[in-house]
């Protein structure tokens, strides 16, 4: 569980949320930690909508409650937890998904961060962490923590600008999907014959896509691949 700041006041006069608008849902796997951490986040004037310890109860709480955020720990979620924060984006709830996690796996980690979670955080950091957190994905931001920030780095993964997020964001997931196999090595015929597409809808893809992402060529596209790949 997040430990408490040594200033709570102070912190709390450092974040212009509006804190009351913003709804919140608690979904823990302890039931100690579900309760501290939402009467903590009542105590600093969030609107907690609820706490949840099981993913039957979390997707009912989201479905009737419809929260603005749900802190989402990784050791309660896992494959299954994933499977609802893709439910809720195909039905266009707006709610918004921040992963926490005290058990980091490789695995659970790049498949969380191509799921479309807004703010990811990691059992050492503090609950300034997670204000920070709250106010950068009320304003439609992405947040990672300090603590995340370094687990990635443990992992050798390398975090993009938001301007390189903002480009990703134009494509389609066809158009990522063609991406990533550009960036696996994969050539214009071998790409049509995964997909099922015809040899010259794929160079229209790649096309398209380097016109998005304002390259001068196709030919910048596996490097470009690459450097993105744990983001597709």
């Amino acid at each position: 569980m997040m430990d408490r700041p040594a200033n709570g006041q102070e912190a709390a006069k450092n974040f212009a949320l509006r804190r009351r608008d913003f709804s919140i849902l608690v979904a823990q796997s302890e039931v100690f930690n579900c309760e501290v951490l939402s009467q903590l986040l009542k105590e600093q004037g969030y609107n907690v909508v609820g706490r949840a310890v099981e993913m039957d109860d979390t997707l009912q709480q989201i479905r009737v409650k419809r929260p603005n955020c749900v802190i989402l720990e990784s050791e309660m979620s896992g494959r299954r937890g994933f499977d609802i924060v893709h439910e809720m984006q195909q039905s266009n709830q707006q709610t918004k998904f921040i992963l926490y996690t005290s058990k980091p796996d490789h695995r659970m980690v790049a498949t969380a961060m191509q799921m479309g979670f807004f703010g990811f955080l990691y059992a050492s950091d503090g609950l300034d962490e997670l204000y920070r957190c709250f106010q950068t994905v009320s304003n439609g931001g992405c947040y990672y923590s300090s603590g995340f920030m370094d687990l990635l780095k443990n992992y050798g993964v390398e975090m993009i600008d938001e301007n390189t997020r903002d480009e990703l964001r134009r494509l389609t997931d066809r158009e990522r999907e063609v991406l990533k196999l550009v960036a696996n090595g994969h050539t214009s015929d071998e790409i049509a014959d995964r997909l099922s597409i015809s040899y010259r809808t794929a160079v229209n893809h790649k096309a398209h896509i380097a016109k998005k992402l304002d390259l001068s060529s196709c030919r910048q596209l596996p490097r470009y691949g690459i450097a993105v790949k744990n983001y597709l």
